[in-house]
Order: C-alpha cells, then structure tokens, then sequence
C-alpha cells in the first residue's frame, strides 16, 4: 500500500437518471478527500452521464462506454447481460489494471444493482489480485434480486460493507418485504456478514450535485409576510411528475396564506417542463415559484415550514436533521417492478417526525391541499433523533484511518 501522501482510491458507481447516487459518491469522495488531501481519486462511472453534477471538481472521471439503462427502464428492468456488457467490463478492467488503486469502492453494489455483475466481475479480481482493498459504501441496507448465491461469492472479495445509514432502517426495511421467507434471507444476510459490515449513520453532500440555473426558474414573487412555507421537491426529477403538476394544481386551493416554492428537479423532461409551466401559467393565485433546479438545496428545505417531498435519501435525512413537518409520497416502483427503500424511509419518517404518507396513486390537487393543511397545523416534530444518526462522514473517516494503523 502506498504511503498517505500518494493513497489512490477508485469509486465505481451506477445509477439511472438519479442525482441521489452521484450526489452520494461526491459526499464519499469529500470525506477521502479530507482523509487523504493529497492523494488521488477517480472515479467510474456507469450510469449515465448528468450535466449539471460537479463530480469532476472532487476526482477525475471516466464514463464506461455505451449506455446501462435509462429512466424508461423502470418500467422494463433491463437486462445488462447484454450485448455491451463484455466491452464496458473490459473498459473498466482497463481502468483497475492502470490506476492500480489502494482502495476501490463500489457504490451500492454488491447490495444492489445486481446487473452491474456483468461488467465488475472480472475488475473487482483484478483489483484484488493486485493488492486493492475492497469496500462497499452504500446509503442503505437494501438487497436487491431473487438470487443471493452470486453477493455471496462476490462478498468474499470484499473486507468492509459501509452503510450510511443508521442501523434502524434495516428494521424498517424487513417489515416492508412481504413474504417471510424474504425477511428470513434478509436477516442472515445481515448475520452472516455481521463482522465486515458497518452501520455509519448518514452522510449528506457538502455540495450541491446541481447548480443555480437562473434560466429555467421563473420570478419569484414576494413571500407574504407570515405566509406558510411550503417547499415541493422530487429529488433529481426522474419520476413522479404527477407530484409536481398536482402540487401546482394544490397551491391555488390553499390560497395566499402559503407560499410555495416547487422544483422540479434537473432531469426534467423539456416535455414535463412544458406542463408544469403551462399548469403555473392558468395560476389564478400568485404564491407559487416554479424551479428546475436550485443549488441551495438543503437551505430550501430548512427554511420551509412544510415540506412536500418523495422520500429519497438525501431529502430524508435533510428532513430529519431539521426535523421538518412532511408530507411524503414514496416511490414504490413502475410496471411489476416493486421497490422497498422509500416506503420503508417514509415508514422511519412517519414514526420520528410525524410524516404523513400519501399515495401517487391516489394524488390529487385536493388531497395534497389537504394533507399541507393538516400537517401544517396539527402535526408536531418529535425532538428526540439520535445525533448518532448524522455521523457517516465521521464513522467513514474513521474506518479509512485504519486503513494505516498497524
């Protein structure tokens, strides 16, 4: 291993038109960052490309070749073992072989992501093979896919899986799964790997994964003085548009006594775009701003009063840290697809702060009008969230300053 001074790591990532795992990975890279300052980092990624990331401000970056999937792909789960597969596994093996890191990480996987199998096999050898150490550092103790034969194999390759999560939402997590023999086969996963795994608590992005886009957000019209807060986001913007158009719809049925500040997140479609503002255009009440993307995330969601949000990592945790009043709609999955981590988040959410849950399904103006007004007035926030909760970056700093003591 090198010497502090030259440490390298590499981060492998994946994702589908989500900001949620890049913005992820920077908040890991910063944290190595501080680690290591003058070591290097690179990273490798697998998804597709996002524009407005900052990600090449903290390592350098390279893109496998070709595309893994897109947000279409919800609806149809891909299949990677396809007829790239071979040239993007050779690419990043390419990669390994020349950067010969100290530490690779793999994001999410091998928790999830399962079709990423296909091209990190042979990259996650060799980089064993020539001495790396292998983590993986993912948000949340998800296992995704039927078949655990291959994570088993693979965990043997590996000395420390990282979550950034407090270890309660594993509980949160098994009771959404609905077959017991599922919460059987989650719960020794968790036993059986029990020595290499770390519970970190959350870690958010220093940063913003996005920046001030001026052009695509429409003028702001004064907040009423005493005016009720509401901020509505939907993370990166890949899915639930009907969030936004209904929350649009809402803000004239709650009147000038709230204010609403909707972003719609910078994967917008120019198509969804065209509908949001033709939606804020039949506006009859002014009390709403209309954004794609903001930079000062985060802020938004602590000087808002209420929050209208999905359930998503990084909104989930700003929303416990400054123990917001919430309505949440959690993402449960496209088609035949079904997903665990939001409805088991909003689950966590609902017993700490009181969040109220509402369906997509069921979404209209009237019924989001409603739960705004009723979480506005009559919810209260519990005060009581372990600050254990909060400190990923630390747990992770701590486990990377092992890495040297003898």
């Amino acid at each position: 291993m090198r010497s502090k001074m030259q440490f390298k790591t590499g981060i492998y990532f994946s994702h589908y038109e989500c900001f949620g795992h890049t913005a992820h990975v920077m908040a890991i890279g910063e944290v190595l960052k501080r680690r290591f300052p003058q070591g290097n980092l690179f990273f490798i990624q697998a998804g597709i490309p996002q524009p407005k990331a900052q990600i090449n401000r903290v390592g350098k970056v390279y893109a496998l070749p070709g595309v893994l999937t897109n947000r279409h792909s919800f609806v149809r789960f891909p299949r990677q073992a396809g007829t790239d597969a071979s040239g993007r596994s050779q690419a990043c093996l390419n990669i390994i072989a020349r950067e010969r890191p100290d530490l690779f990480i793999t994001e999410f996987f091998p928790l999830g992501r399962e079709e990423c199998r296909h091209e990190l096999i042979l990259p996650l050898i060799k980089a064993s093979a020539q001495g790396s150490r292998l983590w993986s550092v993912a948000g949340y103790p998800l296992l995704t896919g039927k078949d655990h034969e291959w994570r088993q194999k693979i965990l043997k390759l590996y000395q420390k899986i990282i979550i950034l999560s407090p270890p309660i939402e594993k509980k949160f997590i098994a009771d959404r799964l609905p077959h017991v023999r599922e919460r059987q086969k989650y719960s020794d996963f968790f036993k059986r790997n029990a020595r290499k795994i770390v519970f970190a608590g959350y870690l958010s992005p220093r940063q913003e994964v996005v920046v001030d886009d001026a052009a695509t957000g429409l003028l702001k019209p004064p907040v009423p003085k005493g005016a009720c807060r509401i901020t509505v986001v939907r993370g990166g913007g890949a899915y639930f548009s009907k969030l936004i158009a209904q929350a649009i719809r809402a803000s004239d049925l709650l009147g000038k006594d709230y204010y609403m500040t909707v972003v719609a997140g910078p994967s917008t479609t120019p198509q969804e775009w065209e509908l949001f503002s033709a939606l804020l255009s039949k506006k009859k009440v002014d009390n709403l701003a209309l954004h794609r993307a903001v930079g000062h995330y985060e802020e938004l969601i602590k000087e808002s009063d209420v929050c209208v949000s999905v359930a998503s990592y990084h909104t989930s945790v700003m929303l416990l840290k400054h123990r917001k009043k919430a309505v949440v709609v959690p993402f449960e999955g496209y088609g035949v697809m079904s997903f665990h981590e939001q409805p088991a988040r909003a689950a966590l959410l609902k017993e700490t702060i009181g969040a109220k849950i509402l369906s997509i399904r069921d979404l209209t103006a009237d019924i989001l009008a409603a739960a705004v007004r009723d979480v506005a007035t009559h919810r209260k926030v519990s005060l009581q969230i372990p600050e254990e909760w909060f400190r990923g970056g630390e747990v992770l700093d701590k486990a990377l300053s092992g890495l040297y003591e003898k």
